[in-house]
């Protein structure tokens, strides 16, 4: 399966997690992301050149916790610009935006996650979190 990116989706993914990356939500919100997320976080952000080849569940799985993530952050830093700068301030509308870009992407993994899911559950008659529903391989 392959999660096909805008320019204006890949530029938001990549500023999000290079953001998350350096640390700079943690300064600003006093909180640090776990281990686990900031290795996925790496891993995705290396993948960020294109479309991105989804190629089991459990890929999509690390990829939709990652995103969500990122969308998380998004989220504070546009509240975060729209308390500082008011809601038509230029940073505002830049990080709403970032915002907007990462929730289609949140909602195109989504239903990959669920259209694998049901491709997994025809063709070996097992749920997606069996054994089998984990090994199976997508195609492109």
């Amino acid at each position: 399966m392959i999660l096909y990116l805008s320019f204006e989706e890949l530029a938001a993914l990549s500023a999000s997690a290079e953001s998350v990356l350096t640390g700079d939500d943690a300064a600003e919100h006093g909180i640090a992301a776990p281990v686990r997320i900031m290795a996925e976080v790496e891993q995705f952000a290396q993948r960020l050149v294109g479309d991105v080849v989804v190629s089991s569940l459990d890929e999509q799985e690390s990829m939709l916790r990652v995103v969500r993530h990122l969308l998380y952050e998004c989220r504070l830093r546009m509240d975060e610009a729209v308390l500082m700068d008011g809601s038509s301030g230029e940073a505002a509308i830049a990080a709403y935006f970032a915002y907007a870009h990462v929730l289609s992407v949140e909602k195109r993994l989504t239903v990959i996650g669920q259209e694998m899911s049901a491709i997994v559950h025809v063709v070996t008659g097992d749920e997606s979190d069996s054994e089998n529903g984990r090994r199976f391989l997508f195609p492109e």
